[in-house]
């Protein structure tokens, strides 16, 4: 799945803010997301119980929340890759939201 920084619907242009609460909630063929540009909040429980999700792309320098639960039972091996600017504030702003000690988070 890719979350583009826009979405165009009958005509009007609207920018991607916000992944909702339960969005994509108990998705077991999930395997890879990327996160557009203009995201600022992922919402509680977001990709609760994606076992196979393994693959986590953040593009955004804007994230500014994560909700309780969002990656609580995705794959353990999984790699949440992130802007290199915004390594070390993501790092701190994705513990403890549900995912395993072993997830690895990089730029």
């Amino acid at each position: 799945i890719t979350i583009k920084k826009t979405v165009k619907i009958m005509g009007v242009t609207f920018k991607i803010t916000e992944i909702g609460n339960n969005a994509f909630a108990s998705c077991k063929k999930l395997n890879k997301v990327t996160i557009g540009t203009n995201v600022t909040k992922i919402g509680k429980k977001a990709f609760y119980k994606c076992s196979k999700l393994k693959n986590i792309v953040i593009r955004t320098k804007k994230l500014k929340s994560v909700g309780k639960n969002a990656l609580k039972g995705i794959n353990k091996k999984a790699v949440i890759k992130v802007p290199r600017s915004k390594l070390k504030k993501y790092k701190k702003l994705l513990k403890k939201k549900g995912q395993s000690s072993k997830v690895k988070i990089k730029k």
